[in-house]
């Protein structure tokens, strides 16, 4: 009886079961799980493909370093500005439709990138592709919030964040291979074929909730639960001793507008925002897009090892996500401890490449790049920092609004990397060792702001603590 209740008190507050009323663990979570993630998989995918084929992009539409970040930073700007409307899209219509009609948009993109014959449709292509793929992370993130148990979601999150850079790894060597096999453009011809896939699945396989856990508003007809209209759960305490309703029950839902000014109103989210723009901001530069010509014109790298060499970024993510995830949950039960902690070690990697002159060994960059994956890994840890000072009801519309700033990070930081890097003169066009130090400048000393900005905020778990 004991083993029971405490395993019960380990549960999230609100995940109940129809017999009994305690929480439960929901059967079916990982498939659900699954089919919601391959369509974030495939928007890392996206993400990074510049990286690679910006030689092949800068042949084919004649542009310099300049236009290939902004090129590069149009999947981000609609992505960012994408975050406003889809928290409250996501709270109340839920991920199932959101991200089946989004994706549908992802692939078309895909399609207009791949045959583009001049360089304005390409940004058009490449921003449907960013707008359509905007909804992949937070719906996962919501379907996560629904499914798994609250001292699982920093874990979970960071899973996903790891699976989206598998994502990542196969748009660097593999994605060389396949446009070398067969072209970049028909390459993204497939791409967008395997969008389509997901988003229907996502619409025809995936429930909001699971059946348990319908609230009534979700189980009126015609709504989109994606299950059987089933009566609404009941409320149930929470380990706080504050009873904690079933999300999105009608009676306990706020409007968009109070939403948004509790979120807007909290220090912390501020300062978890800024914290954001210049992590994601930094890692996606030299991932997603300058890693690449970075390794090709200052050491003299071939585009597919330079790709080997960006993939230890993506395998050092996926090995360290789900690590530092659990270490957050499970063992040091904090979040901010363990995101500081590893951004001090991802500040260090981003002086080693402001200062590295001469490459010490032909392999330096495999061990380095994986450092700088792992502990930069830590940074999605914030979003279950701030998805944990707000109440589950508004939990999309707080980490959309969070992932603006990540998003917006990545467009502005990359586009201003390029603008840094053709302020010098290339040589046969290769750029010297200088244009990319004061771009990695740039990101390090971006990251010290940021990072002191961040240890200022609080860790709470409570709704109110924080919102001014």
């Amino acid at each position: 009886m004991s083993a029971a209740m405490s395993d019960a008190g380990r549960r999230a507050p609100g995940v109940i079961t129809p017999e009994n009323g305690t929480p439960a663990v929901h059967a079916g979570r990982w498939g659900v799980f699954a089919i919601v993630i391959s369509l974030y998989f495939l928007s890392y995918f996206f993400r990074c493909s510049t990286a690679v084929i910006a030689p092949d992009l800068g042949r084919d539409f004649g542009i310099g370093p300049e236009a290939l970040g902004l090129l590069s930073s149009m999947y981000f700007y609609p992505f960012a500005l994408a975050q406003f409307p889809l928290g409250p899209a996501l709270d109340r219509v839920g991920p199932r439709t959101v991200g089946c009609v989004m994706g549908l948009l992802a692939a078309a993109g895909a399609m207009i990138f791949a045959i583009a014959p001049t360089f304005p449709l390409a940004l058009l292509g490449r921003g449907l592709i960013g707008l359509g793929v905007s909804v992949a992370y937070m719906g996962t993130l919501k379907i996560i919030a629904h499914w798994f148990e609250r001292d699982e979601f920093a874990m979970m999150s960071a899973l996903a964040m790891a699976i989206g850079n598998i994502g990542a790894l196969t748009a660097t060597a593999p994605l060389a291979l396949a446009a070398g096999l067969m072209g970049w453009r028909a390459t993204f011809v497939v791409l967008g074929v395997l969008t389509v896939l997901s988003a229907l699945a996502i619409r025809y396989r995936v429930r909001n909730y699971p059946p348990d856990r319908i609230p009534e508003s979700a189980a009126m007809p015609g709504s989109d639960s994606g299950a059987e209209s089933t009566p609404a759960p009941r409320a149930v305490p929470s380990r706080t001793g504050n009873e904690s309703p079933v999300p999105g029950a009608a009676d306990n839902r706020p409007t968009v507008g109070d939403a948004f000014r509790r979120v807007l109103g909290s220090r912390t989210f501020w300062g978890v925002a800024v914290f954001e723009f210049f992590w994601f901001g930094s890692f996606i530069g030299i991932q997603g897009l300058w890693g690449g010509p970075y390794l090709m014109d200052v050491f003299g790298f071939t585009s597919a090892r330079a790709g080997a060499m960006l993939g230890m970024i993506a395998i050092g993510f996926i090995v360290g996500g789900p690590v530092l995830g659990r270490l957050s949950d499970r063992v040091f039960h904090t979040r901010k401890g363990v995101v500081i902690g590893g951004m001090a070690v991802y500040v260090m990697v981003l002086a080693v490449l402001v200062t590295l002159r001469r490459l010490p060994h032909p392999g330096f960059f495999y061990p380095l790049f994986f450092l700088f994956g792992f502990a930069g890994s830590s940074g999605i840890i914030g979003y279950a920092h701030i998805k944990e000072v707000f109440p589950l009801s508004i939990s999309a519309t707080v980490m959309t609004n969070i992932n603006f700033f990540a998003i917006a990070g990545a467009a502005v930081v990359q586009h201003l990397m390029g603008f840094i890097i053709e302020r010098f003169e290339p040589t046969a066009g290769v750029y010297p060792f200088a244009a990319y130090r004061a771009a990695f400048l740039f990101c390090l000393v971006g990251m010290i702001i940021a990072v002191g900005v961040y240890s200022r905020t609080r860790e709470t778990g409570t709704a109110t603590s924080d919102v001014s």
